[in-house]
């Protein structure tokens, strides 16, 4: 048996690493009694994966993983043992039965929305932010550096925006809405892009991201893109 669900992770665990987390929730596995099943060699390690690694400091409501199983489990009692053993700040929903899906998540991974939350040292409007944003969006490039294999290098960001918004504006307190390309090749960094959109403002911006939801094309009990 296969179970795809999503996993939540809020608070202090947004600064807990991706192997941390994968490990983390192993032992919540292990101590709820679910009948996990292994690889083969001299190694053997439950047979989880998931549809992307989530960046550290980021939180989420959609870390969509698979999971197999030795014997058949229901999914709402694996729901309910899972998460009675989970630490604070994880938790899993949206479990079903995935046995008959012949591929992997990260294969049908297309996009992923955003919450991203600014701080900034002094006040600002609506307007200056939209102006901002709409600027940054008219570009044809937006480029940021980005650590690899072969060193920090320039790369265009711009490809893998699809849509992007002012939700909110607070005083010193600025809300975005971000909707960017999500696969297996990687996604967006949402940090920079935000910082090229204060670029102008003398500023430096404080971001939180969260991340919200992410779409899939291949599986119609998994969330597609709006």
């Amino acid at each position: 048996m296969k179970i795809i669900a999503a996993l939540h992770k809020s608070g202090l665990v947004a600064h807990t690493s991706h192997l941390d987390v994968q490990r983390s929730l192993q032992r919540a596995f292990r101590r709820a009694k679910v009948p996990l099943a292994y690889s083969q060699g001299f190694n053997p390690h439950p047979l989880l994966s998931f549809a992307t690694a989530l960046a550290t400091g980021y939180t989420s409501d959609c870390e969509w993983f698979e999971l197999s199983l030795e014997r058949d489990m229901a999914v709402s009692e694996f729901e309910q043992r899972v998460n009675g053993c989970m630490p604070q700040g994880m938790w899993v929903s949206a479990a079903f039965d995935s046995t008959f899906e012949a591929v992997s998540l990260t294969k049908m991974l297309r996009a992923a929305r955003y919450e991203a939350t600014v701080h900034l040292d002094c006040g600002i409007d609506f307007d200056m932010v939209e102006r901002a944003l709409k600027e940054t969006l008219e570009q044809k490039e937006i480029e940021i550096l980005k650590k690899t294999k072969g060193g920090i290098k320039p790369v265009n960001i711009r490809p893998q925006i699809i849509t992007a918004a002012v939700e909110k504006v607070e005083k010193t307190v600025v809300r975005f809405d971000i909707l960017s390309e999500l696969n297996a090749a990687g996604g967006l960094r949402v940090e920079p892009f935000i910082h090229v959109v204060f670029k102008g403002f003398g500023t430096e911006p404080l971001v939180s991201v969260h991340r919200a939801a992410m779409y899939f094309d291949g599986c119609e009990r998994l969330p597609r893109l709006p």
